[in-house]
């Protein structure tokens, strides 16, 4: 039997499988390369993630625009010293609230500002400027209406200020004045009381009350509402037309009568610090409190004082008694209320509460 003969199997030469190794080799290098590049692109945070995403357990979601800037300088670029950069706090936009927003003639309106961050605020009002008193973040004030005042729509700014007085933000709100129905009050005098009505006594007691309202408590005392200073029927209301002897209404009446016998108590309406005690040439004898934030009120036609200029007192407090100095037909208490020195209705003040 014959053997066959084993021939060789073709191999590939040497030097031809090595290179067929190592390019296996590099092919799989170069796939484990892509996939990891792949990995890391999936996991790089993108622009969104950076715009969104807080970074600290305070931060707040949504506050993409803020969280970017901070991170750049003024143009978007990262800040030279490779930090972030700093940027001023955005202001808080102001809120403004009236209380009434329809407000009526001789009446009074709270102003009441949210300003948060605001160093001081300021209120102006027709000719008049004044500065807001602050309660944490809220700035607030009271003003007082004429009587005479225009009807209509009307406005006020308010003008929130750094403490170096740069202005942060400022607000104009509009507001409507409207009539309020008072009757006309008819008086009759006789020669020896309208002798006392003379111009020379009204232009002294004119430039008087100018010098008792030009200065103001700025501290708020009172913390509720007022009261009545004395137990009476209302013998004439705030605001009423005045016309005597049967001639022309002239003039509006600036307080509230309240007719009470003679030496009969008159109390304090509220808290507040004596600012003068004195006579008057038409009002007779008077006692003036200062309740601090503006607002003063007067005690007229007293037959005495119970205090002194200087003296402080509560709600409450025995200030004076009824009487009938100056002019006067009788025993009675005229009694005003002053918002900076505008005289407002001060029954009001018993039914609302003007406090922030």
């Amino acid at each position: 039997m014959r053997r066959g003969i084993r021939r060789p199997r073709a191999t590939a030469p040497w030097y031809a499988r090595t290179e067929a190794r190592l390019a296996a080799v590099v092919v799989a290098l170069l796939l484990l390369a892509a996939a990891a590049v792949i990995v890391r692109s999936d996991d790089a945070p993108t622009s969104d993630d950076i715009a969104v995403r807080p970074t600290s357990p305070t931060a707040t979601v949504g506050a993409s625009a803020t969280t970017v800037a901070a991170a750049t300088g003024p143009s978007g670029t990262p800040s030279a010293s490779g930090t972030p950069a700093t940027l001023a706090p955005t202001p808080v936009p102001l809120l403004l609230d009236l209380r009434p927003a329809a407000v009526g003639q001789g009446e009074t309106i709270l102003v009441w500002v949210h300003a948060p961050g605001a160093f001081s605020v300021t209120l102006e009002l027709r000719d008049d400027r004044f500065t807001l008193l602050p309660e944490g973040e809220v700035f607030w004030g009271v003003v007082g209406i004429p009587l005479d005042a225009a009807l209509g729509a009307a406005e006020l700014t308010v003008t929130a200020r750094s403490s170096s007085g740069e202005i942060r933000e400022s607000l104009t709100e509009g507001y409507e004045i409207i009539s309020v129905d008072r009757p006309v009050d008819h008086i009759t005098l006789t020669e020896e009381v309208a002798s006392v009505l003379t111009p020379e006594a009204a232009e002294a007691e004119r430039a008087l009350r100018a010098r008792l309202f030009s200065e103001f408590d700025r501290g708020r005392r009172w913390s509720t509402f007022f009261r009545i200073p004395t137990a009476g029927p209302m013998s004439s209301q705030f605001g009423q037309g005045r016309s005597y002897n049967g001639g022309p209404v002239g003039g509006f009446h600036t307080g509230a009568d309240i007719a009470a016998a003679e030496g009969a108590s008159v109390v304090a309406t509220g808290p507040a610090r004596v600012a003068w005690v004195g006579e008057m040439p038409i009002r007779g004898i008077s006692v003036i409190l200062d309740h601090g934030a503006g607002v003063k009120s007067g005690y007229h036609h007293l037959s005495a004082a119970a205090v002194v200029g200087g003296d402080v007192v509560e709600g409450g407090q025995l200030i004076g008694q009824v009487g009938a100095t100056g002019l006067a037909t009788g025993p009675h208490l005229h009694w005003e209320l002053t918002v900076w020195g505008v005289n407002v209705n001060p029954l009001t003040w018993t039914l609302k509460d003007f406090t922030p």
